[in-house]
């Protein structure tokens, strides 16, 4: 029996076209095919700090002998993540990866793995830092683990470094990010549900899989093999790459 894949933490970069809510909601599910980093270890924790803002007296025009502050803003909230990327072979790298790196990497040897912490790096730096072409601006990101869906921009990225290779590639690095929230409109925040693990299926591709039967598997029926393959960014959905791994999200009753 195949053995059952642990949801990791997963960090998307996403680009949100604002022109309407049904444009921003389409914009959301298209980057469920790429831009996506997913931790090789879970965090232990992660931190969510909430703030309200007030104004004292003088800011308000008011008398400096009156000490009741006046209620100005509910602030964005911020996650504070904290994780390690390890590359020293202690915690193999998961075969059913759904970001492309980690799946490249588990199919090499454990001499070319040394590699691995170097590239989930660039590639962690070029999803949540990375300017877009579009907006000239830092992506917008999602994290999504469990429960948790938390749409924001970076703040700050900190890495600290402390394990190495003989050839001074880094083996093990410490990483902090602080990621600002941002509110989404109504109708693109609809479409989040397609990132949760609970309800989106993924499926690995096996030599004789046609996307007309997984849909029929999956869905009970092949009508969504349009809607699948738009969603994973196929131009051929007649031929299926064996070994590459499918997202099929939830449907509407």
């Amino acid at each position: 029996m195949e053995k059952a894949y642990v949801n990791k933490l997963r960090i998307t970069s996403v680009r949100i076209d604002f022109s309407s809510p049904l444009a921003a909601a389409s914009s959301i599910a298209q980057s469920l095919a790429g831009g996506i980093f997913e931790l090789p270890i879970n965090p232990e924790q992660y931190q969510r700090q909430f703030k309200i803002r007030y104004l004292n007296p003088s800011e308000i025009g008011g008398s400096k002998k009156k000490a009741e502050a006046q209620f100005s803003s509910v602030e964005p909230e911020v996650l504070d993540l904290k994780f390690t990327i390890d590359g020293t072979g202690i915690v193999p790298i998961p075969k059913q990866a759904i970001d492309a790196v980690s799946q490249a990497f588990a199919a090499m040897d454990g001499d070319a793995q040394v590699a691995f912490v170097t590239a989930k790096l660039a590639q962690l730096e070029l999803v949540v830092y990375g300017i877009q072409d579009e907006s000239h601006r830092p992506p917008f990101i999602i994290l999504n683990w469990g429960k948790l869906v938390f749409v924001g921009t970076l703040l700050e990225m900190n890495q600290n470094y402390t394990l190495f290779h003989s050839s001074g590639l880094p083996l093990r690095v410490d990483v902090n990010l602080k990621i600002q929230q941002f509110i989404l409109p109504a109708a693109a925040a609809a479409a989040m549900s397609l990132l949760s693990p609970d309800l989106t299926r993924q499926r690995e591709v096996k030599a004789s899989d046609t996307l007309l039967n997984l849909c029929t598997t999956i869905y009970e029926e092949p009508d969504y093999y349009l809607e699948v393959a738009r969603i994973n960014g196929l131009t051929n959905f007649r031929k299926l790459k064996p070994g590459s791994a499918l997202l099929f999200p939830p449907v509407g009753d």
